[in-house]
């Protein structure tokens, strides 16, 4: 089977190199015998990597959340399988360990044939494979729970590295030790809101199925650092009117527009929180609200660029605005903006965005939708008021090509403003 993307871009590749050959001219003077025999051949070899390149996309939509085996030795198949359902690279999976990718790698590769008890019963917990009389999935990529009693399946290892077990002065092994204790605490120091966890009301926008573990402690490590900075006025949504909007979309055209963004949100009650991503999550942003009565814009900077700060952003002011709060349906919305909106509420968002950045009724009258060159992005952006990375986004991603105007969406400006 496929077991990573280098692999099936390879896979991809050889599969063209064959269908290529098949449907190439027979020259004249082959043996029509021998021809059929290398075309049968030929079309034996192009079944089998179809097959196997359908087997690893249908597990990376995350359409796949059981796996059936009748035999214990089928465990270390099911183990992979179920990282590459979980959208969790090979690296994903071992920075989650606290291992090295390459261990990884030649576990799989051997199908953990060197791996102890130990080891599969510790990589089961990471990728949150229940097993019974059969394998499946714990969680959905919606609105299901992590089990608060499944401590293990915690990424432990990234918690200790990012120092989030603040008071705890033991090693990594003695971490996993304590995690029944660890975790626990770490969850009710961020908000009583995650205890029970259970009661929690979010959503989840992502490409296949999540680790509900490693949001859940992202979760509580922003919310423990937007109570360390809470905003000293309540959160009310009319305060997000056009003015305001405005407001807030010509800081893009400051060179440190997005340093300046913290200030500006936290007049309205609002706790800009930037942190890094967990191994298996690849979020970019998220929304919540806390019973203190402020709401949260949490950013992980996954792409270090203008256009993608300026977007999911406003993407995330979207959801506080018109989902998130007292009496709204969610408490909490996380998001992959690069996945299929999941529904009403993204697809409001993702407009809610486009429109704050950038009306339709101006970008009917942007010459850079058509010409897409660096001049008439940079025309457009000062009719319109906006930073240019904004307007090269835009293009890009109307046009579904991501190779234009690379100079133009502030690649490497982001992160810096925030000493990440």
């Amino acid at each position: 089977m496929i077991t990573n993307e280098k692999q099936y871009r390879s896979t991809r590749v050889m599969l063209d190199k064959l269908t290529a050959a098949a449907n190439a001219p027979t020259a004249s003077d082959v043996d029509p015998i021998f021809s059929k025999i290398v075309g049968s051949a030929l079309a034996n070899q192009i079944a089998e990597l179809e097959e196997l390149i359908a087997d690893y996309e249908l597990l990376k939509s995350g359409a796949v959340k059981e796996f059936k085996a009748e035999r214990l030795s089928e465990l270390p198949e099911i183990l992979v399988r179920a990282r590459i359902a979980r959208g969790m690279s090979q690296k994903d999976l071992a920075d989650f360990l606290g291992m090295k990718e390459q261990q990884v790698q030649r576990y799989e590769a051997e199908r953990y044939r060197s791996a102890s008890l130990g080891r599969l019963v510790e990589i089961s917990d990471a990728l949150g494979v229940m097993i019974e009389n059969r394998a499946s999935l714990v969680g959905d990529s919606h609105m299901e729970s992590v089990d608060p009693g499944a401590w293990s399946a915690f990424p432990i290892a990234e918690m200790y590295k990012r120092g989030w077990f603040e008071d705890f002065a033991g090693t990594l092994a003695q971490a996993r030790k304590s995690a029944s204790e660890l975790v626990p605490a770490f969850l009710r120091g961020a908000s009583s809101q995650l205890v029970p966890i259970a009661l929690h009301r979010k959503s989840v926008r992502a490409n296949g199925s999540v680790h509900e573990a490693s949001i859940a402690a992202w979760e509580a490590r922003v919310r423990r650092l937007a109570l360390n900075a809470a905003p000293s006025v309540v959160f009310d949504r009319q305060r997000l009117d056009d003015a305001w909007i405005r407001g807030l979309v010509s800081l893009s055209l400051e060179p440190t527009g997005p340093a300046m963004v913290v200030d500006y949100l936290r007049d309205a009650g609002i706790a800009l929180v930037v942190e890094r991503h967990l191994p298996g999550t690849l979020l970019d942003g998220a929304a919540l609200y806390a019973q203190e009565g402020f709401g949260v814009v949490a950013l992980t900077l996954r792409h270090d660029r203008l256009d993608n700060f300026w977007f999911t952003l406003m993407h995330e002011i979207g959801h506080l605005k018109l989902h998130i709060g007292a009496g709204q349906a969610f408490t909490a919305i996380f998001d992959n903006t690069e996945s299929p909106a999941c529904g009403d509420h993204e697809s409001e968002a993702d407009m809610f965005a486009q429109e704050a950045l950038l009306p339709t009724a101006q970008w009917e009258l942007a010459i850079s939708r058509f010409s897409r060159t660096e001049q008439s992005v940079m025309t457009d952006a000062k009719r319109f008021g906006v930073a240019p990375a904004v307007i090269a986004g835009r293009v890009r991603r109307e046009a579904g090509d991501y190779s234009l105007l690379r100079g133009l969406v502030g690649a490497g400006e982001v992160r810096r403003q925030f000493s990440l």
